[in-house]
């Protein structure tokens, strides 16, 4: 019933921040793709070999999800509603709807099939919604969104993507050139099999290395004003600790499957025009961060967008950005301090 609980609802958005020429932001939300297994949070492998070598890439080094499943931490994202507020997802619109109000075309595009959940219906307010079929690499993302970026004649855009990322079986989710590192055999879930596990799990990352370096190209390219952000969803437990579990969605979160990448990159047009903006955000990148809390405001503020609903205090783009007790949505959609699971 979520077209009816959130019929009239409005963000009053209005755009704050204009620049000139065409602007294009690009989220992408990824899937359970944990910081620990990237190279740019000190991995011993490369698994970022190309996101390495870009210098104005702004790097957050302490991020938490607010849930370790999709259908819990995806919509607290892609919304202004905190993980305190779980019942308020039904009856407040998302970033597509707003971004919508304030004069953008907007683009959903996913590599996740659509399963009549709060992330579709948040998606369904894009402009323009694309799921992608088989064989479903993420790949085909940017594949799509390019398509999209040069036939728009949009002024200003935004790309939501929606990636299938790291998601078992790690081995299905890329394209064999990005079979670096190996064995990494289709196996079954047994801890026996960690080591192929881990090896597709990292050709995963490889492949998301790619994506997110193609898009940095690929804006860079159309001297727009622009700018990208990134974040998973969540984590992954890959019979890490002493419970022996693997995959995710344990009622008792981790630190393998709650502590995620959170990148932001933004063009020299962008810099140019918002250099304050720019400063703000590095200024921030070694701060606690929990991606419900901070990546709806911290979006807006990057685009330009005003609205009643933006909590400046928790904007990643603001220098006296503050976050306070960090949350988890457990089993009965309750909002507990992730520091009784020891998670700091």
């Amino acid at each position: 019933n979520f077209h009816k609980t959130s019929e009239g609802f409005t963000y009053e958005a209005e755009r704050t921040a204009e620049a000139p020429g065409r602007e294009v932001y690009v989220y992408i939300i990824g899937e359970a793709s944990r910081a620990m297994n990237w190279q740019l949070y000190g991995y011993g492998r490369e698994t970022n070999p190309l996101l390495s070598e870009v210098g104005d890439l702004v790097v957050f080094r302490d991020v938490l999800t607010q849930s370790n499943t999709t259908h819990k931490s995806v919509p607290l994202i892609l919304s202004s509603v905190a993980t305190g507020e779980h019942e308020e997802l039904y009856r407040r619109k998302g970033l597509p709807a707003l971004f919508n109000e304030a004069g953008f075309d907007t683009w959903f595009i996913s590599n996740q099939s659509p399963q009549g959940a709060m992330i579709d219906h948040l998606a369904h307010d894009a402009r323009h919604v694309i799921y992608i079929r088989s064989p479903r690499h993420d790949t085909q993302l940017l594949d799509e969104m390019r398509k999209a970026l040069e036939r728009s004649t949009s002024q200003k855009l935004l790309f939501v993507l929606h990636c299938y990322g790291s998601h078992f079986s790690y081995h299905q989710r890329y394209p064999r050139e990005f079979a670096h590192f190996q064995p990494d055999n289709d196996v079954a879930i047994a801890r026996q099999h960690r080591p192929m596990l881990v090896n597709a799990y990292d050709n995963t990352i490889l492949q998301t290395d790619y994506i997110l370096h193609s898009i940095i190209q690929k804006l860079r390219s159309t001297g727009a004003v622009a700018a990208m952000m990134y974040t998973s969803d969540h984590g992954e437990n890959i019979f890490d600790d002493s419970r022996r579990l693997f995959l995710h969605a344990s009622p008792r979160p981790s630190e393998y499957d709650t502590d995620v990448p959170l990148l932001v990159w933004t063009s020299e047009a962008y810099a140019r025009e918002h250099a304050t903006t720019v400063d703000a955000l590095k200024s921030n990148l070694n701060k606690g961060v929990q991606t419900s809390a901070s990546v709806f405001p911290t979006m807006l503020s990057i685009g330009g967008i005003s609205t009643k609903a933006r909590v400046d205090s928790l904007s990643l783009t603001n220098r006296n950005y503050r976050l306070g007790t960090r949350l988890y949505l457990n089993d009965h959609n309750h909002a507990v301090p992730l520091k009784m699971y020891g998670i700091e």
